[in-house]
């Protein structure tokens, strides 16, 4: 087994390791603006579920009185 170490004036430019891959380049469109519309609106809706389900859900304390 053999192998070769090749130096060249000027050191690396990039600054070593491994480039981080473009989901584009994956076949994968990724537009940043649609993670935010997302994020925002799973916001919203977990907001309105839960108030829908504390103030109509059905809890042991919901019937009032001495039970």
């Amino acid at each position: 087994m053999t192998g070769s170490v090749t130096v060249q004036q000027g050191g690396a430019s990039s600054g070593g390791g491994e480039e981080e891959p473009n989901p584009e380049e994956m076949g994968v469109p990724f537009q940043a603006h649609f993670v935010g519309i997302a994020t925002i609106l799973m916001m919203v809706v977990s907001v309105i579920y839960t108030f829908f389900t504390l103030k109509y859900g059905e809890s042991p304390h919901a019937k009032g009185g001495n039970n």
